[in-house]
């Protein structure tokens, strides 16, 4: 399941650096808790650093429940240690550094088109939501990456709109071997997402998760508990689909 350690060793016998460790970061606050940096060139030779990983990686489609069945989602995943790639190891030990948490990670995912997506939504399954940090390393080609702030449930759902067309949405444009991280409160009062987009070219996703795990941990249903109904025995929000392994 992990990535092979194409390009480890260098000819002086260390492996050679994949990430810009100068790079500077731009920070915008979304509100007085919650910010996201991102960091534009962060990864060196990221053409390169994408053929590797989606070669070396074993992408698996996972399913949701909604409902009353299962439906594939519009992506594939993976999970990868942390020192299955120099890209992989380089970057954990560079957020540790900068952001002072012991991040846990890492998970891939792979939009293979433009017509592989991630609705809006936040990483609820941390559960403590009031200081969180996730970083991701965007490899490939450029798409949207907007953030939305949380609203009421019922008028969501009553009155959807689409992802980065919202009057407060922040878009952003990640790829090519930029870094962003969100933190503070993000998760908790914001949410995210990867609407489709016209492009047949493939994007890979890296992520890393830290949470303090201080105040009122969030118990609502997340991502991964699916929407069940009716009065059968209750099933998995996500189970592995007919290629097996675990949800990224």
């Amino acid at each position: 399941m992990d990535a092979d350690a194409a390009g480890e060793p260098a000819s002086s016998g260390r492996p050679a650096l994949r990430i810009d460790r100068g790079a500077r970061a731009t920070r915008t606050w979304l509100d007085g808790e919650s910010w996201v940096d991102l960091v534009t060139g962060f990864a060196i030779d990221p053409p390169a650093l994408l053929d590797e990983l989606v070669a070396g990686t074993r992408w698996e489609q996972g399913e949701v429940l909604r409902y009353d069945h299962y439906v594939p989602e519009r992506r594939l995943g993976a999970m990868l240690h942390p020192d299955a790639h120099p890209l992989l190891r380089q970057t954990t030990m560079h957020l540790q550094s900068v952001y002072r948490v012991p991040f846990s990670g890492v998970t891939a995912l792979q939009y293979r088109t433009g017509a592989d997506f991630q609705g809006l939504h936040s990483d609820r399954e941390m559960r403590w939501l009031d200081d969180t940090r996730i970083a991701i390393v965007v490899l490939g080609v450029r798409r949207p990456f907007v953030i939305r702030p949380r609203g009421p449930w019922t008028r969501a759902k009553a009155d959807p709109v689409p992802a980065g067309q919202g009057p407060d949405d922040l878009v952003l444009m990640p790829g090519e071997g930029d870094l962003l991280v969100m933190g503070g409160a993000c998760q908790r009062s914001w949410l995210h997402g990867i609407p489709a987009a016209p492009t047949t070219d493939v994007r890979v996703s890296l992520t890393w998760r830290w949470t303090s795990r201080k105040g009122r941990p969030d118990t609502n249903p997340g991502y991964l508990d699916g929407f069940q109904f009716g009065d059968r025995r209750t099933r998995p929000g996500w189970r592995s689909g007919p290629g097996g392994g675990p949800r990224a």
